[in-house]
């Protein structure tokens, strides 16, 4: 999140609020603020909305936004999404417009609307309790994800076992086809060779009567 707030007037680079930085938390901003002044004095008609700046490699990055002649400054670890931090800028930008757009051009000397501060405070943690609650959300339903891809996986192996149930079943039952088949070929098999036996056995009776038939009558 923003450690430091800075709000300018773009024109002359005039600062008109910043953030009041906590003492306990042990860091001290204090090297930054020329930094931050000095990007201030460099803005012009031709300076880009949105921009980041980074004032120290690998430390910290400056994120302003210009709206309505007024620059909105944050500085940012480099890790703190770009997107995020414009975001907070956009939301300052909102209540800062609201109440003291139209004074802006009165201001005369360095921090004229200094008690600004408290209210940059104020929005910079309703902010962080804000995407505190939404990164809550997204673990929570990440978890819930997590929970039904466990449950999909489990229907798929399930799906999977009882697909290996079925194939062995398949695989027998073709099995049995088979040994049918090959059964009643069989049975086609014997039962055409006790048929022809049986003739052939009727044959050699009938042959034999009429030999036999033959030799008493001549």
């Amino acid at each position: 999140m923003a450690h430091l707030t800075l709000i300018a007037r773009a024109s002359d680079g005039l600062p008109l609020s910043a953030s009041i930085v906590n003492e306990e938390s042990g860091r001290d901003y204090a090297e930054y603020q020329p930094k931050a002044k000095q990007i201030f004095r460099k803005l012009s008609s031709v300076s880009p909305p949105r921009c980041s700046i980074e004032c120290d490699p690998g430390r910290m990055v400056f994120h302003y936004i210009l709206e309505e002649g007024i620059c909105y400054l944050a500085l940012c670890d480099p890790t703190y999404p770009a997107k995020l931090a414009f975001n907070y800028l956009e939301n300052l930008h909102k209540d800062f417009s609201e109440q003291h757009g139209n004074d802006v051009h009165k201001a005369s000397r360095p921090y004229h609307f200094i008690e600004f501060g408290a209210e940059i405070n104020r929005i910079k943690r309703n902010y962080q309790e804000s995407q505190t609650r939404r990164s809550s959300q997204l673990r929570n339903l990440g978890d819930e994800l997590q929970g039904v891809q466990k449950i999909m996986f489990e229907n798929i192996d399930s799906a999977l076992q009882r697909g290996e149930l079925i194939s062995d079943l398949s695989d027998k039952a073709g099995k049995l086809v088979d040994h049918s088949r090959a059964y009643k070929k069989e049975a086609r098999y014997l039962n055409l060779r006790q048929s022809l036996a049986a003739k052939i056995a009727i044959g050699v009776v009938i042959f034999l009567i009429l030999i036999f038939l033959r030799y008493l009558l001549f």
